[in-house]
């Protein structure tokens, strides 16, 4: 019944390593501008490591004009303590709406899509760590039950923010937010999973408008698990594509997107950066940690998304690819391409935007398809960075560098992520 329903972009909000709001970070695109800076890693007290990072400089959550009690409500609901990918997340919801103009009084129509790797983790883990060997050295005779009764009392609340239901309710909560809601979390592909679901969500007529957001806030947990399984780089360069590619590095960030009804959208004068025609989806279930490379999985959910835009490969003018810079992913990724484009072509160009951002983990190709749809806006696709030399193996050609261009108007975002979670999305600037 709703299926003929469109489904349009009136708002973005990004925030990560090379600005703040939709203007700073395409200034940051077309001076192919970074900021990476190397953290130190620490359990409690004591040095463990070093690692690159893309961070945010300057974050204040005081700065984006959200309600100062609901941060106060906030707080106490945490004890005090700070959650940073919280904040990023309530930013760029916050940025979102306001570029939107979306009312918010009566929030009943509007729904809302979270999607985070894994909200609340890495305090978690550090404040266990750090209050169980405070305990034990200083009571080293201690029973099981008085270990466990003392950890439980101090970290109750924190386990109990662990399920992701909380994020979610946080931002409703903020924003008056009432429509049918979900959180996703399918790994790396999770923003474009959480796009189809909002999509969804507007075509049954359940929601006129919906806000998909995420965000995460990498530290040293993360960062040891990902390294000890090889996929972080040793330098601070995400190389996608190219012949000397060896790992990632993380990135801070968050970014939302509001998804509108088109008729609501009319109805409202609402600005339209974008239209979304369809996605395509799948479920490798063969390992977490490696991509199915024997089978076409991640192809095949491209092909979906093709099909289901009703556009036909030579349409697309860009592959916004998840370009992760690991030896296999890449060439998984680079299969998936060719089989369905060719190879060595020239159009669609292909770019990737983790070298200027990092990667942001579960919310990473929701940031990515925001900044490519700002570029868009501009006309503007950026380039490939510290791509010297692509994989001749790869059979594909990068953008190395930028172009304006009015011709271009469809987009192809793709990511592939742990789990064997497949996702590619299609949106074209404007309405035609």
């Amino acid at each position: 019944m709703f299926r003929n329903k469109r489904v349009v972009v009136t708002g973005v909000g990004p925030l990560c390593s090379i600005g703040q709001g939709k203007d700073e970070i395409f200034n940051s695109l077309v001076n192919s501008k970074t900021n990476v800076e190397l953290e130190e890693g620490y359990i409690g007290d004591e040095y463990m490591c070093s690692f690159y990072k893309h961070k945010i400089r300057e974050f204040d959550i005081n700065n984006f004009g959200i309600d100062e009690q609901r941060l106060n409500e906030i707080k106490g609901w945490k004890e005090g303590e700070e959650i940073t990918d919280l904040y990023f997340l309530l930013a760029s919801i916050k940025l979102a709406l306001d570029d939107s103009k979306v009312d918010c009084k009566d929030g009943k129509d509007i729904g809302l899509v979270v999607t985070h790797e894994n909200p609340g983790l890495e305090q978690f883990i550090s404040k266990v760590i750090d209050n169980s060997f405070e305990i034990t050295r200083a009571n080293n005779k201690m029973t099981k039950q008085y270990f466990f009764n003392t950890i439980y009392e101090i970290c109750d609340r924190s386990a109990y923010d662990l399920q992701t239901f909380m994020f979610l309710f946080h931002s409703a909560k903020t924003f008056n937010l009432h429509g049918f809601s979900l959180f996703v979390n399918n790994a790396c592909a999770s923003g474009l999973f959480a796009i189809e679901t909002a999509a969804q969500t507007i075509k049954s007529g359940k929601n006129k408008i919906v806000i998909v957001a995420g965000s995460d806030y990498p530290g040293i947990y993360k960062h040891i698990w990902l390294d000890r399984l090889g996929l972080c780089t040793k330098d601070k360069k995400i190389k996608p594509f190219a012949k000397d590619r060896d790992g990632f590095i993380f990135g801070d960030g968050g970014a939302a997107m509001v998804i509108e009804d088109y008729d609501h959208a009319l109805a409202r004068n609402a600005h339209i950066y974008s239209e979304y025609l369809g996605g395509g989806f799948a479920l490798e279930g063969w390992k977490v940690t490696l991509p199915a490379v024997g089978d076409s999985f991640y192809r095949n959910a491209i092909l979906e998304s093709l099909k289901e835009s009703q556009v036909m490969p030579e349409d697309i003018d860009v592959i916004n690819a998840h370009g992760a810079g690991t030896g296999i992913i890449d060439q998984y990724e680079a299969r998936a391409i060719t089989d369905i484009f060719g190879e060595n072509f020239e159009r669609p160009f292909i770019t990737t935007l983790k070298p200027y951002i990092g990667h942001n983990l579960g919310s990473c190709a929701l940031l990515e398809i925001v900044l490519q749809l700002i570029a868009l806006e501009k006309d503007f696709v950026p380039p490939v960075l510290n791509c010297d030399e692509t994989d001749p193996k790869l059979k594909i050609k990068v953008l190395k560098k930028g172009i304006y261009s009015k011709g271009i108007k469809t987009i192809l975002k793709i990511a592939c992520g742990f789990g064997g979670y497949d996702g590619a999305v299609v949106f074209r600037r404007g309405i035609v």
